[in-house]
């Protein structure tokens, strides 16, 4: 039994202080359902530190699905995409300034543990993101269209704004 505190004692030393730090971060949400804004205008501008995954499948013919993705990693951040259910292609092309861009139709992407500012155009937009944020939402300017809704730190749901929403934090931001 001594033998066993002894393991265990320097194993809890290490992870108290980890825990201590992590709950320090207090980290939030942002969650997007089935956003939708004009083919031109991203349903959501996100910067986040932190990990941030989606969905995008477009639900209109004239809708080009975009995803692009800044890395402020140093190119070493975690960014991926896939196509689902058999879509048609996927492109993804890399640019010097560190962004890369996914298009296509009906594919999942993500941005994982780092910084990010992601860009996110199309129709049936679904999106996670947990960690610190801001956040630039915009939703269809028709009224009879549904555009989404979405929610910030697990609070109450609102639809997508028909404009440009202020800037939105999750997280803390201090």
């Amino acid at each position: 039994m001594r033998r066993l505190a002894l393991i265990c004692l320097p194993l809890v030393a290490l992870a108290a202080p980890a825990a201590a730090l992590a709950l320090q971060k207090d980290d939030g949400t942002l969650v997007v359902k089935n956003g939708s804004a004009p083919r031109t205008v991203a349903v959501v501008t996100l910067v986040v530190d932190g990990t941030a995954l989606g969905h995008v499948s477009t639900g209109s013919p004239d809708q080009v699905d975009k995803v692009v993705i800044q890395d402020f990693n140093n190119g070493s951040g975690d960014i991926g995409a896939s196509i689902t259910n058999n879509a048609p292609t996927l492109t993804r092309t890399t640019s010097t300034d560190n962004k890369t861009s996914f298009v296509g139709s009906d594919f999942r992407w993500r941005a994982a543990d780092g910084t990010y500012k992601i860009w996110i155009y199309g129709s049936g937009v679904n999106v996670f993101a947990v960690g610190r944020g801001t956040v630039v939402l915009q939703g269809q300017a028709d009224a009879g269209t549904a555009d989404g809704r979405y929610s910030l730190d697990g609070k109450d749901w609102h639809s997508l704004p028909s404009v440009p929403s202020d800037l939105l934090h999750f997280g803390s931001t201090g």
